[in-house]
Parts: C-alpha cells; structure tokens; sequence
C-alpha cells in the first residue's frame, strides 16, 4: 500500500514523473487545469499538491485541507499560494527558484535584441514579400547603458551578459550594497529615477507587490531618455500599460517588449496594435531545460519533507514557532513585526543588523534550537530578519530563507543576548546600520500579552504593531496635526488612532496614525509639500 498521495494540477516535464514513479511510497494523479471548485472537496484527501501557475491555493481552497502536508509550486512565482494561510494551517510552501532562472535571463537578453533590431517585424515583412531595409534601422548594444531594475537572480545574471555585449550596466536596487554591485561590473543607483534618467534600455526583475504596482508611470517613462528601449519579462502590473503605449506612439521610446500583462492573456490590450512593441505569451520560463529544472526541483523537495528527510526552497516554517512558549511566541511574533516596520522606515543601503535580546528568558535553553538551520541564530533573529527584508526582495521571504537572502546581499547578522540593555529588560532591539544612518529599534512584550514597539532611534513611544499607517516625521510647530488630520478626512480616511512623539518643544517629532484605508502617493506627495514636515510614509505593520 502506498504510503503518500500526490495531486498534480498542471503538467509537469517528464523528469518530474520520473522521479515520483521512482519512490515506492508514492502515488500521483494528475489532473491538470482541475478547477477550484471540484478541487475543493478532495485536497483533503492528498498529502502533497503540486501545481504551476494555473491553481489558485486561495483561502477558500485550503478551508478543508485534511491530511494536506505541502504545496509544491514549479516556478519561482507564489502569487498564486496564500502562503499566510497555509502557514496557519501548518502546510509546508516550497517552490524553485532555481529551476528556470537562466531561461528567463536569457529570454531578457533576445529581447532587448528584438527590440534594438526590430528583429520580428523584420522578419514578418521578409515573409511578406518586402525588402525595406531602412525600415528596421536599429540600435546597437556596443557602449550603450542597460538599467536593471532588481538585482536578485535574474537581475544578476542579466548584467553577467550584459557586460559581454560590452555595455555600461546600471542598476536599482535599494537592498544590494555599492561593493556587490561593483564586483559584477555594475554601477547602483540611489533611486529609481536616476537610473531611469541615465539608461539606454531598461529592463524590470522585481516582484509585483503593492509597493511595485504601477511601478513605471507615465511620469517615470518622462524621466527616461528620448528614443530608450524598455523591456519587461518579470510582472504584469508594474507598468502603466496606456502609459507604455503612449510613449511607443509618440516616439519618446525606440521600442519596448514585454512577456507579461496586466491581464492574461491581453485579449483586450491597446498593446497589440503598435508596430514598435513586440510581445511575447509569458514564456520567461518555458525552454526544454527550465521546464525540466522547476518539475525535478519540485518534485525531489516535496518527496523529501514526506519522508522527513531534509528539503530546500520552503518560504514558510509552519511548525517551528509552535516550539516556543506561548510567552516566547509574544516575543517571536513581535520581532517580526520589529523587522517590517524598521526595513520600511531605513534609508540608504543595509551594511548590518544587530540584534539583541535583553533579558534572562532568552538566555533560557528552551528557545536555543527552536529552529534547524545552517545559520546559528536564536528564532528572534529570523524573525526580525525576515520582516526587514519582505517588502524588498525579489523572491518570497521566510524565516528560513532570509538569512540566505541578508548573505546574498552581503547584511551583516549578528545576535546577542545580554541581561539588560540601556536598564531594559524583556526587549528586543534591532540596530539598522546603512551608509547613510545606524538607527536602533525597540520592543518588547507588556503584561497584557501584546507586543508593542517602545522605541524608533532617539523617540520613545507605545506602539502596537498591527494594520496599516501614515508615518510622518516633522519640526514640532502647531497645526501639523490638524493639518494632517484635515488632508485625511478631505481624501476619506479614517483615522482608528493616533501615536505622536517628540523629542522636545519646537523639535522633531514622529506620528503613527492607524489608518483604515490605504494611503496613495498622491496624499503622501501632497502632504510632503507641507511647511515643517520632514519625511512621509506609508506603512504596512
């Protein structure tokens, strides 16, 4: 009798077969393109899923999971897992990050040479019967610049390639320090903007997030030169579709190209109909050999944690915080929560993060091997790791990974553990230090059980961490707060609570104001105007 139950929701490359008819214990259905709805009432009864992009593991779907232990994604993405929820129900998320990332790479790489050479449209008019040759006078890549938005994997290996065509590589990315970049022969930029400004041919590997939506606008494609190339093989949503078009019609592109879409397929996409844009079907990962890296990837890991046998390329750790006490768990949970507010509120590039633990509980034993890892860090550490750097990197963030990722970048980690700090005890302090601010971070958990943060570099406060935020850091002068309070109410945000904090009279202060809607850039771009106020966000706790 077979031991372990695996369901497929999209074809796999036969390699993956392979190795799942290999294992004894095993038995596999697919079912590829299974919709959601007949999915539903049999999870429960599989051990393991494994899918590509065309299941959405939504919370609904994982409402009755059963015997369901891990969700295997062939791919890099996981926009289509709520890892969240498959964490709370103690499923394991894995995916392979590695498996296609040369294909994607390379798919980059031909088009920003279709685009340079109008290499497409060529050939369609040789197909037609035409030979005009001026038609398709293009650009060469010789001495031009190339702008890298993310520097992750692909990025990486995008600028390698790059730099043997013997162009001038630049990139952005906010959480990669100026020596990596150097050491690949790339120049980092502080901001978006300047990279825009200074690139012949753009090209984005970053994730799509809230922060990345409509991360090209009609208002950066204005930054970029007259006449640049703009490619994007990474995700539908981070660009301005009728802004792209409007700048390909007008001219102040050359060209662009684009592997993916607002909405997939475009069926209804202005896009189509312009000659000096070329498109492909999101085929980033789709060569012989990516196809098989993702399924023999997936396929060895996910038999691997059903064995209990070591695994890689998990982004979540849905049993280990459930090793600590509840008390611990208070701290665990607020670490993290430490992280993602201090990875919002850094400025510059991140040399180190220094955490200490304060107090004889985290001196206890009992927290010492909370987690199984290469990386000899008490679980507090992973968890204020991995929330300074979600809102960042390229690929989704766990309390495995993100030691990996802080390495990748070459973040400094270290702990300690001290009786008392400062005279506190029973706290967490982080210590963000970049090239252009070391700024400490405290908290710590009070009697009633919540988690609070006690402190953000020389201001003191009594923050609890939960819900989105207006940040906002000012010249402590009457009437910013009612100032601040009017520009909300004009735009229809309501304001839950108010946490304000300053350092004397008519010196700085800082606000959190626990907000019920999210907050556009439009409100924070109005707001900065404001006489007295230093620096505006928005934040996600």
């Amino acid at each position: 009798m077979k031991n372990f139950k695996i369901l497929i929701t999209d074809h796999l490359a036969e390699e993956g077969y392979r190795i799942l008819n290999a294992d004894s214990e095993v038995d596999y259905e697919l079912r590829a393109g299974i919709k959601n709805s007949e999915l539903k009432p049999i999870l429960k009864d599989y051990d393991a899923i494994i899918t590509r992009s065309g299941t959405t593991v939504d919370k609904d779907l994982l409402s009755d999971t059963g015997k369901l232990r891990i969700i295997g994604r062939a791919g890099v993405g996981l926009d289509n897992v709520d890892i969240e929820e498959a964490s709370k129900r103690g499923i394991i998320v894995m995916n392979a990050p590695t498996g296609n990332t040369l294909a994607a790479v390379e798919l980059t790489l031909g088009l920003i040479l279709s685009a340079a050479r109008k290499i497409p449209s060529a050939d369609f008019h040789v197909r037609n019967d035409g030979w005009d040759r001026k038609r398709f006078l293009g650009v060469q890549l010789y001495g031009k610049a190339l702008g890298i938005v993310g520097l992750g994997r692909i990025g990486r290996n995008v600028a390698v390639r790059a730099n043997s065509f013997g162009m001038r590589v630049f990139a952005y990315d906010p959480y990669i320090k100026a020596e990596t970049a150097e050491s690949m022969g790339v120049t980092l930029f502080k901001t978006l903007d300047e990279l825009l400004a200074h690139s012949d041919i753009v090209t984005l590997h970053t994730p799509l997030t809230a922060e990345t939506k409509n991360l090209i606008t009609r208002e950066k494609i204005a930054i970029m030169k007259d006449g640049a190339i703009f490619i994007n093989c990474a995700r539908g949503g981070l660009v301005e579709e009728s802004a792209l078009a409007e700048a390909l019609k007008s001219g102040k592109l050359f060209s662009a190209a684009t592997d993916v879409y607002e909405e997939e397929p475009p069926i209804h996409s202005a896009l189509k109909s312009i000659d000096n844009l070329f498109l492909t079907p999101h085929i980033g990962a789709n060569t012989e050999e990516g196809q098989k890296g993702v399924a023999v990837i997936v396929c060895e890991q996910v038999l691997n944690a059903l064995h209990g046998r070591a695994y890689q390329f998990a982004v979540n750790t849905p049993f280990e915080r459930n090793r600590l006490s509840p008390d611990m768990q208070r701290f665990f949970d607020v670490s993290e929560r430490l992280g993602r507010l201090a990875g919002q509120l850094t400025n510059g590039r991140v040399q180190e993060l220094r955490l200490i633990m304060a107090g004889k509980r985290f001196n206890d034993s009992f927290v010492e091997h909370a987690f199984d890892s290469p990386f000899n860090y008490q679980p507090f550490t992973f968890a204020a790791i991995k929330g300074f750097l979600e809102f960042f990197v390229h690929e989704a963030v766990s309390f495995i990974n993100a030691p990996y990722f802080a390495k990748d970048r070459g973040i400094v980690v270290t702990e300690t553990k001290v009786q008392e700090y400062n005279k506190m005890s029973d706290h967490v302090i982080l210590t963000v230090k970049t090239d252009e601010e070391e700024t400490v971070y405290t908290a710590t958990v009070f009697s009633d059980g919540v988690g609070r943060i006690v402190g953000v570099g020389p201001f003191r406060l009594d923050l609890i961490p939960s819900g989105m935020y207006l940040y906002f850091r000012n010249v402590d002068t009457p009437g910013i707060v009612g100032y601040v309070g009017t520009l909300l109410g004009k735009h229809n945000i309501n304001i839950a609570n108010f946490e304000l904090t300053r350092l004397s009279p008519n010196g700085e202060a800082i606000s959190f104001v626990y907000v019920d809607e999210p907050i556009t850039q439009a409100v924070l771009d109005e707001m900065s105007g404001y006489p007295g106020i230093i620096e505006v966000k928005f934040l996600k706790v």
